[in-house]
């Protein structure tokens, strides 16, 4: 017989950090296009996992050594090939016990419809514009769930300031995938309560493009930085943007981007490969995460 603990024990040895179980009725009065039920009708359980980003991919970027092994390895490898066969064995483990089971790793580049906002880590986003319902009784696909509620619900973490998900185990360092199932739950894991941002501003203070404010994360204005657009940035030559009259409020972090102003700027922002992989280089290191984690040491949050 299948259990969570059963569960929590092959998802330790597959190589999850973190494991989470979430009453899918936490999520009444969600957005359909973000609810589990809208993926799975008869769901039960919505099962957070939670994958270690090593700390050292952000302290050696910050220190302008390396960056596109922060990209590859502590982005894409754990979200589109760890994850996908991770996802996929607790599927299988679900499953052969006579369960349904939906894998969820993040959508990087889908946004649903109306949701403009950018997701800094890839090249662009894709609204789904032109979605719509196949009836009047249900939402118009594709349903991507919101990962910082999920992880919320799965009693986990909560989002700070900055946008990133904030654990007790790891802070910010941490990348979240989920399963939906209709498999009976002994015991659900308590939503997370505890606001380990604190509201100190350090991520703030650290953000080249001041794309952090108390109202949160301006994604596009997050997005121009997070490829390059500042002085710290050891690939900035005197001719990248030396065309753009306001080059100087730019490097500085002092211009603000839109949706239009920060995708015509992108093509001007080509430092390391990007087309293979389709992931944004983080050119910025971080720095928001980093002074993030060491705050929540310092205070001894963490």
């Amino acid at each position: 017989m299948l259990t969570q603990e059963i569960i929590r024990e092959k998802a330790r040895e597959y190589g999850a950090d973190l494991i989470g179980f979430g009453d899918v009725a936490l999520f009444d009065g969600t957005d359909p296009r973000r609810d589990p039920r809208s993926i799975l009708w008869n769901a039960t359980c919505i099962i957070g996992f939670a994958i270690r980003v090593p700390r050292a991919l952000y302290e050696t970027a910050e220190r302008g050594y390396q960056y596109m092994n922060l990209t590859q390895m502590g982005v894409k490898v754990i979200d589109e090939e760890f994850s996908e066969i991770f996802l996929l064995k607790m599927a299988r483990l679900i499953e052969n016990a006579g369960y349904d089971a939906c894998v969820q790793r993040r959508v990087s580049n889908l946004k649903i419809k109306g949701d403009m906002t950018q997701n800094p880590e890839v090249m662009d986003t894709y609204e789904l514009i032109h979605a719509e319902p196949v009836s009047a009784d249900k939402p118009a696909p594709e349903i991507i769930i919101d990962f910082a509620q999920a992880a919320e619900i799965c009693g986990m973490g909560k989002k700070g300031r900055s946008g990133s998900i904030l654990t007790p185990a790891f802070g910010p360092f941490q990348r979240f995938v989920f399963l939906i199932t209709n498999m009976p739950i002994e015991q659900f894991d308590k939503p997370f309560t505890d606001n380990l941002c604190d509201s100190c501003g350090a991520c703030e203070k650290a953000c080249k493009g001041h794309a952090i404010s108390e109202n949160g994360l301006d994604t596009w204005q997050c997005s121009v930085y997070y490829r390059g657009a500042h002085e710290s940035n050891p690939y900035m030559t005197d001719e990248i943007l030396k065309d753009e009259p306001d080059r100087e409020a730019i490097l500085k972090g002092e211009k603000r981007f839109d949706r239009e102003s920060a995708r015509a700027i992108y093509p001007k922002l080509s430092f390391l490969p990007m087309h293979l992989t389709g992931y944004a280089p983080m050119l910025c290191g971080k720095a928001c995460d980093l002074a993030c984690y060491r705050h929540l040491k310092e205070v001894g949050k963490l």
